[in-house]
């Protein structure tokens, strides 16, 4: 096989998902006889969803998860069963909803445009869609096969598997994922060093079923923080009507045993006695008399560890594996999901042939600075003091979500002629153009600062087309056999079944297209080009050249990921030869392409498998 998965929950699960649907031979391993039954990780980022969307996942995530939605939407009453409100609340128990203090409504998250919202899905219901979605994709799952021993040479692994009954077998991969969580050991193994703050609290959840819809009605929440003598802690609901978690500080309960525990549990523990686990849920619930039937306890730590770098050779580190953190936001499984996102169409490209091994490099460079600025966010959530986080203030949660900005070589911005900017400065209709994080002219490879996280997050959300952001969101009409339907700018960046994924170039000039012909016809890369309607005299929001800072003749190159690669942005196109000199330029540099490639040198696009 091409590439070896180790770890099957929320993220390596989606690395074999998106590795597969980009035509790489996968198999993943996890010692589990089966997917999580815990329902963790519960919010799924706008952003997350994308991601999935582009999976085709989305319509499943809908069917079995809640959407987000803002507090006002009316749905929240008409269709309890399909939305949640984005509303945090403060009170002093259920029985006090009318005391509640909203502490966060989500509002500024869920207004970024976007193609689809975000949700409210449990791992226990979202890794059996992500692994049905890989096999059905072509991966090779294999729950109940642990990996217990693994050499690594320069040109790829020899793993050890114990499989079900027992038995060995060796396996042979080009590429090893480690999404083998917390308590892997791969890291270590490989030469990776693994350091941070360590256990910052230790908590325990409580999962309960109760009737509860008399006493809320339609004051539903997101998030309820309970406090009373009683309870100090969050209450929340899961995703059926009468299921429900609550979190409190582990001292809370006390040792005892004789309550559910799962064998999944993040970290074992004796379990609390059920007749205190029935206690604190009164006291957060404020009404006697109603049924509480405990499903399960388990422990667990707010940890911060993260990892010195994401690649050793062939090995690379995705999720846990890479960045531990507590799982105040909800950032974690995202993260990682999107951490998988990352690094597949990378070794798709490099392994069809298409791009040089040093685009792997750029996994490191993007992922593990936006790791530990969001680590650095959790931990400000969790009570952490900045003082102890290097001064580290609190970030918007749109930047954190999906406007974070990659700097690496794989975001050769530094190519942007200043002469189209030139042109674009003082124009009333265009972004500011000089991007929110710096000038657009920097070269990619211009030293790094000491702290590899200060540039992650820009110093105030946008997205806007610079180098290194997330295409904007524009909604666009496409054709569909003999219907046309409406669509984003995002769509058009989704990988085909010919090639898997595909560079994209976005412009409003007809003239780019052809100039994008030329250099994947020379090149030999997946490049494709879509001309849209300019929408000068639209508002911002829908226009494709005012919402990507391209001008009328300039044009965006889009990675498969859908982040911005690379922009011209100009009201009069270049040359043909400026056109065709320039994308060249930006392809080679992104693709990690030796400086030769040309048409003397074009490979037959081939498959990962």
């Amino acid at each position: 096989m091409t590439v070896l998965v180790v770890g099957g929950g929320p993220t390596g699960l989606a690395t074999a998902l998106f590795l597969a649907r980009a035509g790489v031979a996968v198999r993943l391993l996890e010692r589990r006889a089966a997917t999580s039954p815990l329902p963790r990780a519960t919010h799924v980022t706008r952003r997350t969803m994308e991601l999935l969307r582009e999976a085709g996942l989305e319509p499943a995530v809908a069917a079995v998860g809640f959407e987000v939605v803002p507090g006002d939407d009316p749905r929240a009453r008409t269709e309890p069963d399909r939305v949640l409100p984005r509303t945090v609340i403060g009170i002093p128990s259920l029985a006090r909803l009318d005391d509640a203090e909203v502490l966060e409504t989500g509002e500024e998250e869920l207004a970024v445009p976007g193609p689809c919202p975000p949700f409210w899905c449990g791992q226990d219901r979202m890794e059996p869609l992500l692994r049905e979605g890989a096999v059905r994709a072509g991966a090779d799952v294999r729950f109940g096969h642990e990996l217990v021993g693994l050499d690594v040479g320069e040109d790829g692994v020899l793993a050890r598997v114990r499989r079900p009954d027992g038995g060995l077998e060796r396996l042979s991969a080009r590429y090893l994922v480690a999404a083998d969580g917390a308590h892997g050991w791969i890291p270590e193994h490989v030469g990776v060093v693994r350091t941070g703050l360590g256990t910052v609290a230790r908590r325990t959840s409580i999962l309960f079923r109760a009737d509860l819809a008399g006493l809320i009605g339609h004051r539903r929440f997101f998030m309820s923080m309970i406090d009373n003598p009683g309870f100090s802690g969050a209450l929340m609901q899961l995703n059926d009507a009468h299921g429900w978690a609550a979190a409190v500080e582990a001292t809370a309960l006390g040792p005892g045993t004789g309550a559910p525990n799962l064998p999944d549990a993040p970290q074992a523990a004796p379990a609390p006695a059920p007749e205190r686990c029935l206690e604190l849920l009164r006291a957060a619930i404020g009404v006697p008399g109603i049924r509480i039937d405990l499903a399960a306890t388990f422990h667990w730590q707010a940890r911060h560890r993260m990892a010195d770098r994401y690649r050793q050779g062939p090995v690379l580190l995705v999720g846990d594996a890479a960045h531990l953190h507590p799982p105040a936001g909800g950032y974690g499984s995202n993260m990682g999901i999107q951490d998988a996102h990352n690094l597949a169409w990378k070794l798709a490209a490099v392994l069809r042939g298409w791009a040089g091994p040093a685009l792997l490099d750029s996994y490191d460079a993007e992922r593990r600075p936006v790791g530990i600025a969001t680590a650095r966010q959790t931990l400000l959530l969790d009570g952490v003091p900045s003082d102890r986080l290097g001064g580290t203030l609190p970030a918007d949660p749109r930047t954190i979500i999906m406007g974070y900005r990659y700097r690496s070589a794989a975001v050769p911005d530094g190519l942007s002629d200043p002469a189209d900017l030139a042109g674009l400065a003082d124009l009333p209709d265009l972004p500011d153009l000089p991007d929110p994080a710096g000038s657009p002219a920097r070269p990619a490879d211009r030293d790094r600062p000491a702290d590899p996280a200060a540039d992650a997050f820009p110093a105030a959300f946008a997205l806007t087309g610079a180098p290194g952001t997330r295409l904007p969101h524009v909604p666009v009409r496409l054709r569909r056999g003999d219907r046309t339907v409406t669509a984003s700018t995002l769509d058009l960046c989704a990988p085909t079944t010919r090639t898997g994924p595909v560079l994209t170039l976005l412009t409003a000039d007809e003239r780019w297209r052809t100039t994008a012909a030329e250099v994947a016809r020379d090149l030999g890369v997946p490049l494709r080009a879509h001309v849209l309607p300019a929408g000068e005299s639209l508002p911002p929001a829908l226009s494709f050249t005012r919402s990507c800072g391209t001008g009328r003749g300039g044009a965006v190159l889009v990675r498969p990921d859908g982040f911005v690669a690379w922009r011209s942005a100009t009201h009069t196109a270049p040359s043909a030869e400026q056109r065709r000199r320039r994308l060249t330029a930006a392809v080679r540099a992104l693709l990690a392409l030796p400086a030769d490639r040309a048409e003397t040198h074009r490979p037959r696009l081939r498959s990962g498998r």
